[in-house]
């Protein structure tokens, strides 16, 4: 073995332990998780295969028993298959990274995984047909159709490239420079070592590549989604301190002792629905994940039989719960719901009904919140509605989007006001 197979031997063995470097900090402290994470621990382990499977090639050169045939073969088949998942992963982190909307992804993920699928059939039928590669006695050799297999992965780059520029205004320079970096250096060095056979620079391109994008994007990237974590519970406080007003209390406890003097029975089951009130906002402190929907309902419920202690026939609800089997963010639902009582239907004499409803479309989980109060502008000019409400929904939105890349619509006219949440079923 002379000593340019040595080097490239040993320069192959060096990228696989640099590839376990981001593995085994991506699967500590449940990192895993996430999904970009997991794109990105794909590419690092499918890399790391196929430059084990490049080893056969410098290694195995001169076929002497038909056990080193199988072995080369195998390993071969190895680098080529893992070669696809390679392209398949980085167009997937990509996708993730960018959250391409629901149409971009179906068509740049399908053509991904259209050249990754050629790209292993041409591998799995060459053993028979010769058509990428061949083993004769002097090892590895290339086939007719060995450039095609070259060229899969430079239109998969394209793509990745075309799709980064429609999607340009998402990243920031720096990141526009190393993605760049990542996707147009294989490609060259591919090139490279097709012309000049014996210089094994593919696998230590792609793996610097990759410690780069981890270093500079993977890295900030998870710094950025731990700083939403701290968002996300800094608005989880504020939409617990919204939604205790003291106003809220004192009314409350106002109606239970009301009721402790003429109906007794009545301020007994107030006073559970109460605790109850308070139970489930002092648990949404310690809760940073979606909760099943009809755990918030019943905390909605609880808020609103509250309510209608204190007005009665003026507040009327009606519940069409078509769908349930879903999850959504913890106090997400009652802000809107509280809205639609104290800046809505109680601006009428008579009051109003508040209308809550669920149902499943194919693609998401919706929920309606709707009223026949005096809407959103008349409801402006009532001096109590003040910055709470505004601050509310928003709180909501921004938890939603975050948590659940969820949306929330708004329609109000002077006959009442409609609040639509859209949870997609690929944002559970």
């Amino acid at each position: 073995m002379d000593q340019m197979i040595i080097a490239n031997v040993a320069l192959d063995i060096f990228c696989i332990l640099l590839c376990l470097m981001p593995i085994l900090y991506l699967t500590s402290a449940h990192r895993y998780k996430i999904k970009l994470n997991q794109y990105f621990m794909g590419l690092c382990i499918s890399n790391a295969l196929m430059i084990l499977g490049d080893i056969g090639d410098w290694a195995i050169r001169d076929i002497i028993s038909s056990g080193e045939k199988i072995l080369l073969t195998a390993l071969t088949l190895l680098y080529y298959i893992s070669s696809a998942l390679v392209l398949f992963f980085i167009s997937s982190y990509v996708k993730e990274y960018l959250k391409l909307t629901k149409r971009q992804s179906k068509y740049f993920i399908l053509t991904v995984a259209v050249l990754c699928i050629v790209q292993v059939i041409l591998a799995l039928l060459s053993p028979l047909t010769g058509s990428i590669f061949y083993i004769n006695e002097n090892g590895y050799q290339r086939g007719n159709l060995f450039l095609l297999s070259q060229v899969i992965p430079v239109l998969n780059m394209i793509l990745c490239i075309i799709c980064i520029f429609v999607n340009r205004k998402k990243l920031s320079g720096r990141e526009m420079v190393f993605f760049h970096l990542y996707l147009l250096l294989p490609p060259v060095s591919m090139l490279i070592q097709t012309m000049f056979r014996g210089l094994g620079i593919v696998s230590p391109i792609i793996t610097l590549n990759i410690l780069i994008l981890f270093i500079n994007i993977q890295h900030e990237q998870e710094l950025a989604f731990h700083q939403r974590e701290k968002e996300l519970a800094e608005l989880q406080i504020d939409i617990l301190l919204s939604q205790i007003q003291p106003h809220f209390l004192y009314n409350a406890l106002a109606t239970i002792s009301h009721l402790c003097r003429h109906d007794p029975e009545a301020a007994r089951k107030a006073t559970k629905e109460f605790s109850m009130f308070l139970r489930g906002n002092m648990d949404s402190l310690h809760n940073r994940n979606p909760i099943p929907f009809e755990q918030e309902l019943t905390h909605v419920m609880n808020y609103l039989s509250l309510e209608q202690q204190r007005f009665h026939n003026r507040l009327r609800i009606v519940y069409d719960i078509q769908h349930n089997n879903f999850k959504i963010p913890p106090l997400t639902l009652q802000p809107l719901v509280e809205n639609a009582v104290r800046h809505g239907i109680l601006h009428r004499d008579e009051g109003g009904v508040i209308t809550i409803s669920t149902a499943e479309a194919p693609d998401a989980h919706i929920v309606t919140i709707s009223d026949d109060g005096v809407g959103i502008e008349k409801a402006k000019t009532f001096a109590n509605l003040g910055e709470h409400a505004h601050i509310g929904i928003e709180n909501v939105r921004s938890r939603l989007q975050a948590m659940v890349h969820g949306t929330v619509e708004i329609k109000s006219s002077n006959e009442g006001t409609t609040v639509t949440m859209r949870i997609p079923k690929e944002g559970m």
